[in-house]
């Protein structure tokens, strides 16, 4: 098979081995902290506002749909309902990675701009990897029309990928294109977590705006191991920080970067827990991959509106009319996490 054809064939892999491997249960972390419930409420769910901000846009849910696909066929199916379900909902949504559109841009153009087509007033994030140039990146914000640009960092998914990359110097490239782009750009984890020391360095090149993506959810270390006939590196999952612990060592950077939560996001508590550690809005990707492999557009959205309605009810019974009101609501982390905070210096 020839090499760009391989391309393609990979995102195929992704889509059915990420439904083979996916889980309702989550292992981000979310079960060791622990929030209060109000018992003096003083509200009503019907004045409960779920809208915050995304970058300088207003968004009315604090969740968007995170970057899953593109390039084939399938992807282009998915793609068309994402960004369905996003317009109905008015939340962003992200491309998958872009840099098969770069390589192929006839053959993969549409699968990419359906995510614009079906969402023409909606905020809609392109993806591409750190390694393309400030031009590239730009043109995938150009044919998607993007608000957004997210550049995914993937060092663990690259070393367990049977063609993965061998050689990783991405921070200059980084600068390059944050510098140099038109749009808002987010760097971004693709589920392993971020240090405080990794956040540290984002933030001297100049970004400002990351997405934590810890693990928790769609594993790609077991996800490439399953393709690598030669290796078995699920090992390296090993090395992964989880969604909170990753928010945990986001702290001392909330008050100067726009900290977004990615990773094995499977309840709305989840979501609520997340906006309590910090973040400004969650990622979902599995979760509604999911429902769109597994079941209808039709009865996903039946979900996500249930979704919402569970996240009011969590809201009302923590006291939080809005957004903000959810970072002040009592949280009680367990010993495990304490000693994590403690040994990695972190006050929160």
């Amino acid at each position: 098979m020839p090499k760009q054809d391989a391309q393609m064939q990979r995102k195929v892999e992704h889509l059915f081995l990420a439904e083979k491997f996916f889980t309702d249960e989550s292992f981000a972390d979310f079960d060791s902290v622990r929030l209060l419930h109000n018992a003096l409420p003083e509200l009503r769910i019907k004045d409960i506002n779920l809208s915050t901000k995304f970058l300088g846009s207003d968004i009315a849910l604090p969740f968007y749909f995170n970057a899953i696909t593109g390039g084939s066929k399938q992807s282009a199916r998915f793609n068309s309902e994402l960004s369905q379900l996003a317009h109905k909902l008015e939340i962003p949504v992200s491309s998958g990675s872009m840099g098969v559109y770069l390589r192929l841009p006839e053959e993969t153009r549409a699968s990419f701009t359906t995510l614009r087509e079906n969402n023409p007033d909606g905020l809609v994030i392109a993806n591409v990897s750190a390694k393309v140039n400030a031009k590239q990146a730009q043109t995938a914000i150009d044919l998607l029309q993007a608000n957004v640009l997210q550049i995914h960092i993937n060092a663990l998914q690259e070393l367990a990928m049977p063609e993965g990359d061998q050689e990783f110097f991405w921070l200059d490239n980084i600068k390059s294109i944050v510098a140099n782009v038109s749009v808002p750009v987010v760097v971004k984890e693709v589920g392993f977590g971020m240090s405080q020391e990794n956040i540290s360095q984002l933030y001297r090149v100049g970004v400002r705006n990351v997405d934590i993506s810890g693990f928790g959810g769609t594993d790609f270390a077991q996800i490439e191991s399953a393709r690598n006939h030669e290796l078995d590196l699920t090992y390296l999952d090993r090395f992964s920080l989880s969604t909170v612990e990753s928010l945990l060592e986001s702290a001392p950077y909330q008050n100067k970067m726009t900290v977004f939560a990615s990773g094995g996001i499977r309840t709305p508590m989840d979501v609520i827990k997340a906006i309590r550690l910090g973040a400004s809005a969650v990622g979902m990707s599995g979760l509604v991959l999911h429902h769109l492999q597994k079941y209808s557009l039709s009865e996903t959205e039946i979900f996500f509106d249930e979704f919402v309605k569970q996240l009011k009810i969590i809201m009302a019974a923590i006291g939080a009319k809005s957004i903000a009101d959810i970072k002040k609501a009592p949280i009680v982390f367990d010993e495990r996490l304490i000693n994590y905070m403690k040994q990695r210096n972190i006050n929160f």
